[in-house]
């Protein structure tokens, strides 16, 4: 039986730890994001609009020599808008636009409920502790999932939905097609029009 780890989404308002590991999987999901680079995010890093949000990636694995780069993701209007939850999570973690501190850092519980470390990010370890521990409880394995599955899981999603490939390819921040291809795993309707459109 699958249980819900939180009964509706909106039920989040005290709980700045359930909101955190939402907006990480969220943003993480939705902009194609390394594992590194959302745990290097700094407040600064993160600029919200109408739109939706940018973020600055000032470092990542394929950018050899330190340019950067811009991520944009929209708001969807959904209850798992990536921008909203992010949103909140600042709301509630009182962090300040345009300083440097980290974005996601630990949480201690006080009297007044939970509140976030003021210095100090979240380590590889404990966010990957607290990803499974999540998929454990939603009644999955968590041993077929790692915090790779996040980025994969977002590009899948929009490999298949049809997203254009230079767009796709700009997105996820990728040098080669090989990379890409190797995140990305087709639906059985994707890998069945192939043979359907040849014309036999």
């Amino acid at each position: 039986t699958v249980r819900r780890p939180w009964s509706t989404l909106q039920d989040l308002s005290r709980h700045c730890q359930r909101v955190r590991l939402l907006a990480v999987c969220l943003l993480a999901f939705a902009g194609f994001l390394r594992c590194e680079e959302l745990l290097k995010l700094v407040c600064a890093d993160v600029e919200f609009n109408q739109e939706g949000l940018v973020l600055s990636i000032m470092s990542s694995k394929t950018d050899q020599f330190g340019e950067g780069a811009s991520l944009v993701v929209a708001r969807t209007g959904a209850s798992t808008c990536p921008v909203e939850m992010m949103e909140r999570y600042f709301r509630l973690g009182r962090l300040s636009v345009g300083s440097h501190d980290r974005v996601f850092r630990a949480v201690v519980r006080t009297k007044e409920g939970e509140r976030l470390r003021k210095s100090g990010g979240l380590s590889y370890s404990r966010l990957r502790e607290l990803l499974l521990e999540k998929i454990s409880q939603l009644g999955m394995d968590p041993q077929l999932f790692g915090m790779h599955s996040l980025r994969a899981g977002g590009a899948t999603a929009a490999a298949n939905a049809g997203v254009p490939d230079r767009l796709f390819k700009r997105h996820g921040r990728w040098r080669s097609e090989s990379a890409k291809d190797g995140y990305v795993k087709d639906s059985v309707e994707k890998r069945l029009s192939v043979s359907k459109n040849l014309g036999i």
